[in-house]
């Protein structure tokens, strides 16, 4: 079980769990991982930008694109479950958008568009026409505006804990990332990160980043992205032409009735529940995953 957000913390430290609210960080300390068993990466130059990526199991065939959430690396978010998992039977592509694990920042405000062409960018550095899309919170949002901009790149979307715009959170968490309130309510607290995630997710950046210093202004950029969002339209949604997976947890930052919708408007989608899942593992529960991905891409 993963421990509540304690109160008293620190401004910064607040800020940033907001952050990590509507950014979705991924996993606990629990699956934290300092090194992949065998790390194949490299960079991609995308727009000035060497932006970081590993490549993975099999050598032929669309290749799955595995994009954690915000603030979250491959390290600690797709190492230790995701990463083996898949790549037992497909290629896989991990990909660590702008500021986060190896790959460094830009100036300027960070655009959701900008971090789906630094993936599409990588693709392209990669000879990869096509590809199957798996992205969580903030990198499932990177995936969907790839399928929504770049169709002809997308073979597949999997979209986990996914709005498509800030209403579509819980209410409280959407409070706290406009920030409305200062401190998370009870119900709320148990659901967000804690002082030991971002102690390892701040670890891994230092250890790897470009600017060691550079994980909490990144944090605090992350969230005036998020917040000036304007979300996707449901014109938008309904030209999603690739097979789309939507899948959230029973207890989630996404509402399941916004999830449901979401569903609506995206032709042909699929919308998966999991049971006793919150935001925080739903990226752990690759044994349930797996089957659904696999089931929807063929």
């Amino acid at each position: 079980m993963i421990e509540p957000v304690r109160p008293g913390l620190s401004r910064r430290l607040l800020l940033a769990s907001g952050v990590a609210a509507a950014a979705g960080l991924g996993v606990s300390e629990r699956g934290f991982s300092m090194e992949t068993k065998e790390r194949n990466g490299g960079y991609a130059e995308v727009d000035g930008l060497r932006v970081y990526y590993e490549r993975h199991g099999a050598t032929s065939g669309t290749p799955i694109v595995l994009l954690a959430g915000g603030a979250m690396a491959i390290d600690t978010a797709l190492a230790a479950d995701l990463i083996p998992r898949f790549s037992k039977t497909r290629p896989v592509i991990a990909v660590e958008p702008q500021g986060h694990g190896h790959t460094g920042d830009r100036q300027g405000p960070i655009r959701l568009s900008r971090l789906a062409d630094d993936v599409v960018g990588v693709l392209d550095h990669l000879g990869v026409a096509r590809a199957h899309l798996v992205g969580h919170s903030l990198g499932g949002m990177i995936a969907t505006e790839v399928a929504i901009h770049h169709p002809a790149r997308t073979a597949s979307l999997t979209a986990v804990s996914v709005t498509y715009n800030l209403d579509g959170m819980q209410p409280e968490l959407a409070k706290l990332q406009r920030g409305e309130i200062q401190e998370p309510t009870a119900e709320l607290a148990p659901l967000l990160p804690t002082e030991a995630d971002f102690a390892a997710w701040e670890a891994n950046h230092r250890k790897h980043n470009p600017d060691p210093e550079s994980f909490f202004p990144i944090l605090e950029r992350l969230n005036v992205m998020l917040t000036t969002w304007e979300g996707w339209s449901p014109a938008q949604l309904g030209a999603i032409t690739a097979p789309t997976l939507l899948a959230i947890g029973d207890n989630d930052f996404t509402r399941i009735e916004h999830a449901a919708e979401m569903k609506r408007l995206i032709p042909g989608a699929q919308l998966a529940v999991l049971p006793g899942t919150t935001h925080m593992d739903i990226f752990q529960r690759g044994a349930w995953l797996e089957p659904l991905i696999a089931a929807r891409i063929g």
